[in-house]
C-alpha cells in the first residue's frame, strides 16, 4: 500500500480550477443583482406612472360630488388636500384627506385618511406631496386660488420620492369644484 500524497502542482492547479469556478459564480451574481435592480426600477417607474394617478385620481374624483359647496380643501403650500363629496355607495357625505408624512416607524409614506379615522399609509417611499397648480373652466393653469365662484377641471400635483425621483401628474376632477383654504 502506497502513501501517496499531492504534488505541489496538482495543489496550485486544483485552487486555479477552484479560483475560476468560484470568480465566475461571483460575476454570474453580480450580473443577476444589476439585472434584478434595472428590472425593479422600469417597474417602480411603470407603477408611479399608471398607479399613483389612479389613485391620487380617485381620491380627487370624490371633490364637489353631491354637494353645494366647493368640496376641496387646500392647505397653505398645497401640502394636504382634503376631499368633501358624496359616497354614491351610501350616499353619505364623505370627507378625505391625501397628504404625505411618516409612518410610526419613521418611514415616508404618502396618506389616505377617511376623516375622523386614522390614517393609513398609502403609497411607500413618498417624501413629499403638494398641489402646484388647478386648470380652470377655460382650460388656463393657474395657482390655486381660494374662490368660490372658481371652478376647477384638474389639479396638479407633484410627489418626491426617497429615490430623489420628483414626478407631476395631472388630475382630473370630473365635478369643477371650487377650492377653499385648509388650515
Amino acid at each position: 500500500m502506497s502513501r501517496r500524497g499531492l504534488t505541489l502542482v496538482e495543489v496550485l492547479v486544483a485552487l486555479a480550477i477552484g479560483s475560476l469556478v468560484l470568480s465566475l459564480a461571483a460575476a454570474t451574481s453580480q450580473s443577476s443583482r444589476r439585472l434584478s435592480a434595472a428590472i425593479d426600477a422600469r417597474a417602480t417607474a411603470g407603477q408611479r406612472a399608471t398607479a399613483v394617478p389612479r389613485l391620487v385620481g380617485g381620491a380627487l374624483a370624490l371633490a364637489g360630488r353631491g354637494l353645494d359647496g366647493c368640496g376641496l380643501q387646500v392647505a397653505d403650500g398645497g401640502v394636504r388636500v382634503r376631499v368633501h363629496g358624496v359616497d354614491l355607495g351610501d350616499e353619505q357625505p364623505e370627507t378625505v384627506e391625501v397628504f404625505a408624512g411618516l409612518d410610526g416607524g419613521g418611514r415616508p409614506a404618502l396618506y389616505h385618511r377617511t376623516v375622523p379615522y386614522a390614517r393609513q399609509p398609502w403609497l411607500e417611499d413618498v417624501t413629499g406631496f403638494r398641489v402646484l397648480a388647478a386648470r380652470d373652466e377655460d382650460g388656463t393653469w393657474r395657482p390655486i386660488e381660494h374662490d368660490a365662484a372658481m371652478r376647477w377641471r384638474a389639479l396638479r400635483v407633484e410627489l418626491s420620492w426617497t429615490d430623489g425621483d420628483v414626478r407631476s401628474y395631472e388630475l382630473r376632477l370630473p365635478h369643477t369644484p371650487c377650492a377653499e383654504p385648509l388650515a
